[in-house]
């Protein structure tokens, strides 16, 4: 019955938690003494049930906490830990095994860890094993045992409270093996513990008694000696001569050598007259009588223990000097005789009479335990057998097994067997009735199942190709639930695939062939059909593929795939027939949020493949349109832009890297744009180049350089190159040459401030008319840098042909450059390579001062970069140059 209570469920819950701990605290401070050290200690028993409702990672805790309490808060000895082990050990195991194996795991501990941990502790502190270690083994043993018997059974029979599941009132099911262990297992601790208890009051009784009677006896004795001696005792004055006390002593060491026990005369104001402390070494004789603990017998005796070490191992060694006390007057002298009577002489026969007792207890248990298994297997054979053969009763009925029913002499046991037996033969003749309905229905089913399968394919299924066809996959797009507004799980891509040229094979072959090519295309095609990709034949020669697919790269190769399908020809009456096949793509939701939009670019984009050729694929893709013709107005504005002044030049300072003097500056295209706005270099650059219109442009930009260079001079501007990037086009016009000279002349300025720089993929057409046109730049005094080094086609071999006056560090290569060790190196090699041949070495693309750091050390020439500037309109350099500081 679940109790609906959570409101208030985490306060019961803690409520319970702290009465257990408190519980477990509590039996820990009041153990069940024996006798001379010997406890029984229920604290394991709570832990043990806190471990089994609340888990070992709650448990632990409180357990740890509770012995920690108990050993440097109450003083018990460090043996105590044991049990704590007892706890993990347990706790562990039942992780482990089944959580009725809690008696199997506590004794697997004791038999591993625990009895052997106590016998190492015993041999290291006394070098031997005694009886008191061996008492000491079973008392845990049977002390541990027997809290996880009691534990267990609380466990079983007592409401359990639950974190997780709140509170619960469990019906464990019990076995009646378990059950008679139990019976067995208090039926045998409960008379023992109390025969024990008993029995190890009356042997300290004993003991005690034994010793006062010895104690009384000695002091007679004693008294009667003295009295006989001619010591006087006048007006409350003692006097003693030297003799007399010699005598006393004389007398005292007498009786206590002969006895083996200590006995002190003292006088009226507790004086020390005479001591025979054998025991004490010769002591302070009196330190017992004030400082040392006293434990009471309830007999005229004391029991004086020795005094308390600060820390203890072992329960009873607070036992190894324990004397018993008595104390008599020696009236009518003024004496006072103390007689202490050692406890060792009795302990080591009390110790071996509890362990034949713990002993004989174990051997009672175990040999109960087996009669009660014996006495489980005998009455509940029967049962046993019962339950093993009707357990799956009906499969064996139905398939006819032969069932042998148990016997039993047990009436109860009998008449439930019979009943079993009466109940299956119903349960047989019921079972055939239903089989002869069953086989009825089963054919009935059938020819009903053919119909429906003969009706569903003649709906859904195309006759001549057996491929799903429109109206299947009309139903198909209802299953994916486009039109909701629940998301399908992935994308899919659907392909268009159309024959190229099917309506002439039907005109020239008959319509004969073609059924029969569609048929073998068909099939191909099936090759491909999987669990994430379906086909269907809408009509005629028009396939469709829907893909559902991870990467768009999977939607690529089955194009591909179906393209490929059919480059092999088909044998059509011994001759081969070729036929190719154009596919379009469209890809949901990207390109549409319905089916009907996404088949209509489909069907737009295999239009488009048809175009670019045969067997070829095509993806629909709206940003590649705009973009088509965006490029179209584009190239149609570049003569436009080139006559209307929408060019500017931006420059950026190259810095030297030993003097970080501004040594150049490279020129730099923008197009400004009137609709468009800033459009980037590599954006109108590459339809400039397709256009042809570069040729006009770069000759531009050249006499724009070339003119702003040297206005600076003429304004008294520091004297330095200006970069201009030109076409590898101009190398293949046969005018670049005529151009810069004509420039040159028309704007006054000299050849050594001017700088070309060319990229590698101009020298891959024409190497010799390459070198040839750049040698005769370089006689006119003109600078040659290579752009862009490193990332394109040249060999070595090529690059030593160029008459090249410095080289240029793509910007690629410094990005990441600190933290690549790859590229790192790379840089290294190709600044060793451009002073090795006595070139300057420009890195470009410098963002950071951790980069300009790096390439100082490798003794690049000159930087270029976000760092010191971006790219500025002229007259915002002009202002840079003058404030640069280097």
């Amino acid at each position: 019955m679940l109790l609906h209570k959570k409101k208030y469920l985490p306060l019961l819950l803690a409520g319970w938690f702290a009465a257990l701990a408190a519980l477990a605290l509590v039996l820990e401070a009041n153990e069940l003494h024996l006798i001379f050290g010997i406890s029984l200690v229920f604290t394991n028993i709570v832990l043990l049930m806190m471990i089994r409702c609340y888990g070992l990672y709650l448990g632990l805790p409180i357990a740890v906490l509770v012995y920690g309490i108990s050993i440097w808060g109450m003083g018990a000895p460090y043996f105590r830990a044991v049990f704590l082990l007892e706890l993990i050990a347990v706790g562990l195991l039942l992780r482990q095994f089944k959580k009725d194996a809690m008696l199997r795991a506590d004794s697997l501990f004791w038999l591993c860890i625990g009895g052997p941990l106590i016998l190492a502790v015993y041999f290291v502190k006394d070098h031997s094993i005694s009886v008191e270690c061996w008492l000491m083994i079973f008392v845990s043993v049977t002390n541990g045992l027997a809290n996880v018997i009691v534990a267990d059974i609380l466990h079983k029979y007592l409401p359990l409270v639950q974190i997780k599941k709140g509170f619960t009132i469990r019906e464990v099911p019990l076995t009646f093996s378990k059950i008679l262990f139990q019976i067995i297992s208090v039926c045998i601790a409960l008379p023992f513990l109390f025969y024990a208890v008993n029995n190890s009051r009356t042997a300290e009784n004993s003991v005690s008694s034994y010793a006062d009677q010895l104690a009384s006896n000695t002091a007679q004795h004693i008294k009667m000696d003295i009295n006989s001696s001619d010591i006087s005792y006048a007006d409350g004055v003692l006097s003693l001569s030297p003799l007399q006390e010699q005598e006393l002593k004389s007398l005292i060491e007498r009786y206590s050598s002969r006895d083996n026990y200590r006995i002190i005369l003292s006088g009226p104001q507790d004086e020390i007259i005479a001591d025979s402390a054998p025991l004490s070494g010769g002591g302070e004789a009196s330190s017992f009588l004030a400082s040392d603990m006293i434990y009471s017998l309830n007999q005229p005796s004391d029991l004086y223990l020795s005094e308390q070490k600060a820390r203890i191992i072992m329960p009873m060694e607070r036992w190894d000097g324990a004397q018993y006390i008595s104390h008599s007057d020696l009236k009518p002298l003024p004496f006072k005789l103390t007689i202490l009577v050692p406890l060792a002489p009795y302990r080591a026969d009390i110790y071996a009479q509890h362990l034949n007792q713990f002993l004989f207890l174990i051997l009672l248990f175990v040999c109960a335990s087996a009669v009660g298994k014996l006495l489980t297997q005998r009455i509940l054979r029967s049962l046993v057998q019962l339950t093993t053969l009707t357990t799956n009763l009906p499969d064996k009925l139905v398939s006819s097994q032969q069932v042998t029913w148990p016997k039993s002499r047990i009436y109860e046991v009998r008449s439930l067997i019979l009943n079993f037996r009466m109940m299956s033969n119903k349960l047989v003749h019921m079972l055939q009735d239903s089989l002869q309905n069953n086989l009825l229905l089963e054919e009935q089913t059938a020819r009903l199942i053919k119909s429906e399968k003969k009706l569903h394919k003649l709906a859904y299924y195309d006759m001549l190709t057996d491929l799903p066809n429109r109206l299947h996959f009309k139903e198909y797009t209802r299953s994916l639930n486009l039109d909701s507004d629940k998301e399908p799980q992935q994308p899919f891509a659907v392909m268009f695939a159309d024959l190229n040229r099917f309506k002439q094979v039907n005109d020239t072959l008959g319509h004969s062939v073609g059924d029969l090519l569609i048929s073998m295309v068909s099939a191909r095609f099936a090759a491909l059909v999987s669990e994430a990709c379906k086909l269907f034949r809408l009509s005629g020669d028009e396939f469709l593929f829907v893909l559902h697919y991870e990467d768009i790269q999977d939607v690529q190769e089955v194009a591909q795939q179906i393209c490929q399908l059919l480059e092999e020809p088909f044998d059509i009456g011994g001759r081969p027939q070729y036929i190719t096949v154009s596919v379009g793509i469209s890809v949901y939701p990207f390109d549409g949020f319905s089916m009907e939009q996404v088949m209509r670019n489909a069907d737009i984009a295999m239009y488009v493949a048809k175009e670019q050729g045969d067997g070829l694929y095509h993806f629909y893709d709206n940003l590649i349109e705009n973009e088509r013709a965006e490029s179209m107005q584009l190239e149609a504005d570049l003569r436009r832009a080139l006559r209307g002044g929408q060019f500017r030049l931006y420059y950026q300072p190259k810095i030297d890297a030993s003097s970080r003097e501004i040594i150049g500056a490279e020129a730099l295209l923008r197009w400004l744009h009137p609709d468009f706005g800033s459009v980037p270099p590599d954006k109108f650059i590459p339809l400039a180049e397709n256009s042809g219109i570069i040729l006009d442009i770069d000759e531009w930009v050249l006499r724009e350089a070339c003119r702003q260079n040297k206005q600076w001079q003429d304004e008294g501007l520091a004297r330095f190159p200006v970069a201009v990037n030109i076409s590898a086009r101009h190398f293949y016009q046969n005018n670049l040459i005529p151009m810069i000279t004509r420039t040159l002349r028309e704007t006054g300025l000299e050849p050594q401030y001017l700088v070309l720089e060319i990229t590698e993929g101009m020298l891959i057409r024409n190497v010799e008319y390459s070198v040839k046109v750049l040698e005769e730049l370089r006689q006119m005094g003109i600078h040659i840098s290579m752009d862009d080094f490193g990332t394109g086609y040249s060999s070595l071999s090529q690059l030593d042909r160029l008459p090249l006056s410095e080289m240029k560090l793509d910007r690629s290569f410094l990005s990441g450059l600190l933290e690549d060790s790859r590229k790192s190196s790379i840089v290294r090699a190709v600044i060793e390579l451009g002073h090795h041949m006595d070139l300057q070495v420009v890195a470009e693309g410098i963002e950071a001062s951790e980069e300009l750091e790096y390439l100082t050390e490798l003794e690049c020439d000159q930087f270029q970069g976000y760092f010191f500037s971006k790219p500025l309109p002229s007259n915002e350099f002009i202002m840079f140059v003058k404030h640069w500081i280097a």
